[in-house]
């Protein structure tokens, strides 16, 4: 086993599925979260409520280490330059599991995105540090076209041939239309949660959607950290998802 499947192994349960609880996002939303304020708490909360991973930035995964158990740990970085030279040293002096960095495939704004997160692919490879692409095509404000199927599923794509290990990316609505995009792209898709939602049905439902597709897993994070009861909707979602 080389180092590379041995840290997927810890970010993937078992069954090769996984529920990743996605808390980076105070690293870039210009305002005060709520349900983030006390982010060690939660991760210990949900860890033991059957988290299988956290997707962190680097405060967090440094600052609430202790919370974190036997779960894994994405960590969430721009892919920039000059920060390209420094990010595989900084997860791994860390001991993340893996790295997550947004790509924004067919986005005139952002031209490099591929090509940096090539860059970091390449050098993710030669320390088999396993990485995952946050896929937005168009970027976030983009409209309607962005987010349909056979964009979803070239954005998956550009990512996947760039040397991503996992993609993670937008839900497409149902499982017939997210089985295009799972059918194009040879390597392991997580959804991502998205706004909150207002009924723990809607983002069940989803999820079973999306696995019944063929995704492996989902990356949540207001669904579970905005929840009244962060641990209950967990819990709810790792049995879902594994099909205890």
């Amino acid at each position: 086993m080389n180092f590379k499947t041995k840290r997927l192994a810890h970010l993937f349960a078992p069954d090769g599925k996984c529920l990743v609880v996605a808390m980076d996002h105070a690293g870039f939303v210009d305002k005060p979260l709520a349900g983030l304020e006390r982010p060690a708490e939660t991760i210990r909360a949900v860890a033991r409520a059957g988290a299988d991973a956290f997707l962190l930035t680097l405060g967090s995964a440094m600052h609430c280490a202790d919370a974190l158990g036997r779960a894994g740990v994405w960590l969430s970085v721009d892919a920039e330059p000059p920060f390209l030279d420094h990010i595989v040293a900084t997860a791994l002096r860390i001991g993340a599991d893996g790295i997550k960095c947004l790509v924004y495939p067919f986005w005139d704004e952002r031209p490099n995105s591929v090509a940096n997160f090539a860059a970091l692919a390449s050098a993710c490879s030669q320390w088999g540090m396993p990485l995952m692409a946050e896929v937005i095509p168009g970027g976030f404000l983009a409209g309607a076209e962005m987010r349909a199927p056979k964009k979803i599923a070239a954005g998956a794509r550009v990512a996947m041939e760039a040397g991503a290990d996992v993609i993670k990316t937008f839900y497409t609505g149902d499982a017939d239309s997210f089985r295009q995009v799972i059918a194009y792209c040879a390597i392991p898709i997580i959804v991502l949660g998205g706004e909150r939602a207002p009924h723990d049905d809607q983002v069940l439902q989803s999820v079973r959607g999306a696995l019944d597709a063929g995704a492996r897993g989902v990356a949540i994070g207001r669904n579970i950290w905005q929840h009244p009861e962060p641990a209950k909707i967990t819990a709810a979602l790792a049995t879902l998802i594994h099909r205890a």
